[in-house]
C-alpha cells in the first residue's frame, strides 16, 4: 500500500515537472487579495465613497460579523459590498444570461488575526473562463478598472 501511494506521488510530480517545463502554468489563484491601509470602518468609509464618486450604486452590504455574533457565533469584522451599475453589467448577461450569477459585483473587505484588513474579490475577466463573453472585453475591462480604482481608494 504504502509502496502504491509513494509511486502515485512520484507520477504525480513527474507530470507537474512535464507541464511547467511544456510552459503551461498551474491554474491561477481567480481570488484577488490586496491589503488596505485602514481599519475596517475607514476602510468601508472610503469604498462607500469611491463608489458613489464613481456613480456605482451600492446594492447591498452584508456584515457577515454581525449576523454571526447575532446568532452567539464569533467572527472577526468582515464585511461584503455588493455594487453594480445595470447600463454595465446589463450587457453581459445579455451575451450571456448565466453572468446573472455573478452580478451585481461583489467586495469582501476583511481582518485577519493581526488585525490587518484586506479587500478579495474575483477578477471581471475570469468571467470569460465560464461565460460566452468573447465580445465583452470592453465591459470587463471597465469593471477591472473599478476594482483597481476602489484598491486606491484605500491604499496610503
Amino acid at each position: 500500500m504504502n509502496m502504491t501511494k509513494n509511486l502515485i506521488l512520484l507520477i504525480a510530480a513527474f507530470m507537474l515537472n512535464i507541464n511547467l517545463a511544456a510552459g503551461q502554468a498551474l491554474p491561477e489563484e481567480k481570488t484577488i487579495t490586496s491589503l488596505s491601509s485602514f481599519g475596517v470602518e475607514e476602510t468601508l468609509d472610503r469604498l462607500r465613497a469611491s463608489l458613489q464618486d464613481l456613480g456605482i450604486n451600492l446594492v447591498a452590504e452584508v456584515d457577515h460579523a454581525k449576523a454571526a455574533a447575532d446568532k452567539g457565533l464569533k467572527l472577526r469584522p468582515t464585511h461584503l459590498l455588493i455594487f453594480g451599475n445595470p447600463l454595465v453589467g446589463t450587457s453581459l448577461m445579455q451575451a450571456d444570461q448565466r453572468t446573472g450569477l455573478e452580478l451585481p459585483l461583489k467586495l469582501l473587505v476583511w481582518q485577519d488575526e493581526n488585525g490587518q484588513v484586506y479587500l478579495s474579490y474575483h477578477q471581471p475577466n475570469d468571467l470569460k473562463r465560464d461565460y460566452k463573453l468573447s465580445e465583452q472585453q470592453a465591459v470587463l475591462d471597465k469593471m477591472g478598472k473599478v476594482y483597481e480604482q476602489l484598491k486606491q481608494a484605500v491604499e496610503k
